[in-house]
């Protein structure tokens, strides 16, 4: 009996995680409206269909590419030492990486309790922020509402900037004006 030749498809390594890569590259390119499983396939060099064996569906490949990006962005919000300096380590990481931002923007809040990873890489952030903007005399749901508002302060001049519609000095400028705005809310 004669041996097999090989195949082609098959392929040793973590394809999951060189599938995030890929991804994560594809979205920082492209955009995440644009990305499909294919093209991500074609990247890491298997066959479309066994991304499945991975990922239920596109969308769980978005999240696992936005969880990368939580991930990331909770390590310069870990050394901030100040409410400065969590805003600024913040924008910069959105300013960045614009299109990886807005896909972890576009994660819906609901769904992330079936996605408990995603959910663990979210609170990362949240839980710096609590560290710097929460305060002892406020109560837990007073606390959350600062930390929300602060984060949607952040998010929303974010997007204004990216769009075009803030009169600011550039990306230094914005910071500047994110943080005096934050200083406000303290």
């Amino acid at each position: 009996m004669s041996a097999r030749p090989a195949r082609d498809t098959y392929r040793h390594g973590n394809v999951r995680a060189e599938a995030v890569a890929a991804a994560r590259a594809l979205v920082a390119s492209h955009g995440h409206e644009a990305l499909s499983l294919r093209q991500v396939a074609q990247a890491v060099g298997v066959a479309h269909r066994s991304l499945y064996n991975h990922f239920e569906d596109r969308e769980a490949l978005l999240d696992a590419v936005a969880e990368a990006g939580f991930v990331d962005l909770a390590e310069p919000l870990k050394a901030a030492d100040s409410r400065e300096a969590y805003v600024r380590a913040y924008a910069r990481f959105a300013l960045a990486n614009p299109r990886l931002y807005a896909l972890m923007s576009s994660r819906p809040h609901g769904t992330m309790k079936h996605r408990p990873a995603l959910q663990r890489a979210v609170h990362l952030g949240i839980t710096e922020a609590r560290r710097l903007f929460g305060r002892p005399d406020r109560t837990s749901a007073e606390n959350r509402r600062a930390i929300m508002k602060v984060i949607i302060l952040m998010h929303g001049a974010l997007a204004m900037h990216v769009a075009g519609v803030l009169d600011v000095e550039g990306d230094e400028g914005l910071i500047a004006e994110l943080q005096a705005m934050v200083a406000d809310q303290a």
